[in-house]
This record gives C-alpha cells, sequence and structure tokens, in this order.
C-alpha cells in the first residue's frame, strides 16, 4: 500500500514539474512575440503621409538648372525649383502651354503667345474654390471642357500653371491644396508624360484694396501653398516674384489698372524670366 502511495506521489511530481515546464516554455514564447511585435512596429513606423512624388524626376535634376530644396518636414517631397539658364530662346516660348486664372489673362487677351497656347475659362477667371472642376474654353475647337480633357487631347511637353489668385481669400490652406493637387493629378493621368511648372504667385500693388480682400500676408501664405503643392506632386515651380515683387507686393509698373491683373509689361517679363529659367 506505501509503495502505491509513493508511485502516486511521484506521478503527482513528475505531472506537476510537466506543468511548471509548459507554463514556462508559454511565458518564453509570449514573451518573444511582444520583442518581435515591439521591432516591427520600431522599423515600420509611419511617419507621415505618403509622398507622391517621381523618383524619376529627381535623378533629371542634377543637369537640369534645377535646385532641390529640403522637403517640408512633413514627409513631402522636394521642391523643384527651376534656376536661372541659358536664354532658351522664342522656340522654347511657342513650345510651352499656358493654363491661367485672371492674374495672366493678358497672354491670351493681349495675344502675347500663340492662340492655342493658352487654356483659360470664357470669363479668364479661375477660382481656388472650384479650380478642380473647372472647365477652360480649348482654343482648338472653342469647346469647354476640363483641363484634363485639354491634356488628354493636346499631349503637351509643358504645361505651364498660373493660377492661385483668383478666390484666394475664400480657401484655407487644405482647400487650396486639395483643390490645386487634385487638378494637377488629374492632368498627370490623362497625359503622363506632360510635365507641369506652378508659378508662383504675382501678387498686388501697394495699397491694393480689391473687393477679393487680397493682401500682402495672404498672397505670402499663398506662395507658400504653391511650393507644398509642387513637392507632393512632383511639378517643378518657377518663383517669378523675384523679378515681379518687391517685398511681396506686385511692382505697379507690371499691373493693369485693377492692380492684380498682368499687364503687357508685366506678360513680357514674365515670358522673359520663364525663357531664362527653362525648364531643359
Amino acid at each position: 500500500m506505501n509503495e502505491k502511495n509513493q508511485n502516486n506521489q511521484s506521478a503527482n511530481v513528475s505531472l506537476t514539474g510537466l506543468k511548471n515546464l509548459m507554463w514556462s516554455l508559454g511565458i518564453v514564447v509570449c514573451l518573444l512575440a511582444v520583442a518581435v511585435g515591439l521591432l516591427f512596429a520600431t522599423f515600420h513606423r509611419n511617419y507621415g503621409e505618403k509622398v507622391s512624388f517621381n523618383p524619376e524626376m529627381e535623378s533629371k535634376n542634377e543637369n537640369s538648372g534645377i535646385v532641390l530644396g529640403e522637403g517640408s518636414g512633413n514627409s513631402r517631397g522636394i521642391l523643384n525649383t527651376l534656376l536661372e539658364t541659358e536664354d532658351a530662346g522664342q522656340e522654347y516660348i511657342d513650345s510651352l502651354t499656358f493654363l491661367v486664372d485672371s492674374s495672366f489673362i493678358a497672354l491670351r487677351d493681349m495675344q502675347l503667345v500663340g492662340t492655342n497656347q493658352v487654356w483659360a475659362t470664357m470669363s479668364g477667371s479661375m477660382s481656388m474654390e472650384k479650380v478642380h472642376t473647372a472647365n477652360i474654353k480649348f482654343p482648338n475647337d472653342g469647346s469647354e471642357i476640363s483641363a484634363a480633357s485639354a491634356a488628354m487631347v493636346s499631349q503637351p511637353d509643358i504645361l505651364v500653371i498660373g493660377i492661385g489668385m483668383d478666390g484666394l481669400s475664400k480657401v484655407d490652406e487644405t482647400t487650396f491644396l486639395i483643390n490645386y493637387e487634385t487638378l494637377i493629378n488629374s492632368i498627370m493621368k490623362a497625359s503622363p508624360n506632360t510635365r507641369i511648372i506652378c508659378c508662383g504667385l504675382p501678387s498686388v500693388i501697394p495699397g491694393y484694396t480689391g473687393s477679393d480682400g487680397l493682401g500682402v500676408s495672404m498672397v505670402s501664405d499663398g506662395n507658400d501653398w504653391v511650393q507644398l503643392v509642387c513637392r507632393d506632386t512632383g511639378a517643378y515651380y518657377l518663383e517669378i516674384g523675384e523679378v515681379m515683387c518687391e517685398s511681396v507686393q506686385l511692382l505697379s509698373r507690371f499691373a493693369a489698372s485693377n492692380g492684380k491683373t498682368l499687364n503687357r509689361q508685366g506678360i513680357e517679363e514674365f515670358l522673359a524670366y520663364a525663357r531664362t529659367h527653362a525648364l531643359q
């Protein structure tokens, strides 16, 4: 009887030891799983929004007259600012297509470039509230279509976009970025080989009191937003303000009577600047 009890006790001891061993192994496995999870989270952490930057564009920058700025700190792409180049001549200007708002509408109305080179709305105004859905008057046939549809038909090599002043006071940064980037992305989708240049804002003259409520601080913010658009989309940035503005205000000699729209001299200065800051 004593022998039987001893056997039972030995069996119980063995079973208890086995249970303890299994618990120990389970704890070790759990600790290893936690450690692996922490390592995975560390090395695959999301540091911000996805960057819609085209790496092929970066590889072309070394000899293209472009300065590469630092990102915005929010995981955006680099800023491709067009630097000064040799005068690319009238042939370069003739190769460009322009998508513009009222600030640059003299390009069309004064016929300072070819008739088919300017895309704008019938009225010439293109508010940032609806810029991503606006229809332009397509110069090829006079129809009213979206800029993306025009790009799909024309497949322009270089599209210069001069928008941002119309309706600037009615949008915040988020709306400005979403609408502008939606416009650019739709054009890129319709015409993948088109290279896009976004112009800085030409601003308003000192003492401007237009009903649109534009002012120096607002235009300065708008210029910053245009640069963010370029970083997000990979478009090139043309800083026209350095020759057309002083203290973020449009020089009076370049402005029409309304104090905002570029006059003939202003457009000619803009084209001359584009010729010497060419995308090569």
